[in-house]
C-alpha cells in the first residue's frame, strides 16, 4: 500500500475544564455565604455598640410585639409568639401606605400616631397589638422610667401623662374595656400585702386615672390582678417589662 492509499484518521480531543463540570452554581452559593456572614457580623457589631437599655428594648420588642393565640389569649397563661389572622401593629409604624381597611386598623393607626406625636419618650414602653378578643395595649415599666412609684400603686407624672393620651384615643371608640395589673416576681416583706394586691391596686389606679380623664366608667367591664403569673420575659422573672398594666379594648360581640 502506498502512502497515497492509506486512510486519513482525524482524532478529536475534547478539553474538559472545571467550568464545564461544575458550572457557576458554586459562585452563587459562595456569594450567599459571604452575604450571610456579613449580615451576621453586622448584627454582632450592632449588639456590641448598643447600650444595655437598648439591648433590653430590642429583646422586649421581639417578645412583646407579638400576638396571643388559643389559651394565651387574654393573658391566662403567658405570652406566645404564634402566627394567626390578627394584625400586628407597632408604635413605630409611621404613615400607612394604604388606607386602613377596618375599624381596628383605623383605631390602631390613630393610637400609634398619637403615641408617636405625644409620647415619644414612652414609645419603647407601650405596645399595641390585636388579639382574638380585641386590641391590647401594654404599658411597661422601666427601671429609669417608672409608670408607678416603686413598691406601690401611686402613678408617676410619666404614668399620668401616658394614661391621659391613651384615654383620649380610647374615647374615640365605643368598645368596652378591661384592665389588667401585672408584676414581676419580687416579693414583699409583708405577708399581708403581696403581688396580688399590688397588681390589683395598680390596675385600679389606672382605672381611676382614665375615668378622671373622662373615660365613661360604664365602658369598663372588669379590673383584674394577675400578679406575676403572666410573664413577658419568662427567662428573667425580675425583668422590668414584666411589670405592666394591660388594657384590652374588647371586640364587639356579633
Amino acid at each position: 500500500m502506498t502512502n497515497n492509499d492509506r486512510p486519513i484518521i482525524i482524532k478529536k480531543v475534547k478539553k474538559k475544564g472545571h467550568g464545564g463540570h461544575h458550572g457557576g452554581a458554586w459562585k452563587v452559593a459562595y456569594a450567599d455565604f459571604v452575604t450571610a456572614m456579613m449580615a451576621f457580623f453586622l448584627v454582632l457589631w450592632l449588639l456590641a455598640v448598643m447600650s444595655t437599655e437598648d439591648q433590653k428594648a430590642v429583646s422586649h420588642y421581639f417578645r412583646s410585639y407579638t400576638i396571643f393565640s388559643g389559651e394565651e389569649a387574654g393573658g391566662a397563661t403567658g405570652m406566645s409568639i404564634m402566627t394567626g389572622d390578627t394584625i400586628q401593629v407597632s408604635t413605630e409604624m409611621g404613615a400607612m401606605e394604604e388606607e386602613p381597611t377596618s375599624m381596628a386598623e383605623a383605631f390602631t393607626y390613630t393610637l400609634s400616631k398619637s403615641i408617636e406625636d405625644n409620647l415619644k419618650e414612652l414609645k419603647d414602653q407601650i405596645a399595641i397589638f390585636t388579639t382574638a378578643e380585641g386590641i391590647r395595649l401594654e404599658i411597661y415599666e422601666l427601671g429609669e422610667a417608672p409608670i408607678f412609684q416603686v413598691g406601690n400603686a401611686e402613678l408617676t407624672e410619666r404614668g399620668r401623662k401616658a394614661l391621659a393620651i391613651l384615654t383620649e384615643a380610647l374615647n374615640t371608640v365605643p368598645n368596652r374595656i378591661s384592665i389588667e395589673g401585672h408584676t414581676d416576681s419580687r416579693r414583699f416583706p409583708s405577708k399581708e400585702y403581696t403581688n396580688w394586691e399590688l397588681a390589683a391596686d395598680r390596675a385600679n389606679a389606672a382605672r381611676r386615672e382614665m375615668v378622671r380623664n373622662r373615660l365613661d366608667v360604664r365602658r369598663i367591664s372588669k379590673v383584674t390582678s394577675f400578679a406575676d403569673n403572666v410573664m413577658i420575659n419568662r427567662d428573667d422573672p425580675y425583668d422590668d417589662f414584666n411589670r405592666r398594666v394591660s388594657i384590652l379594648i374588647e371586640k364587639e360581640k356579633q
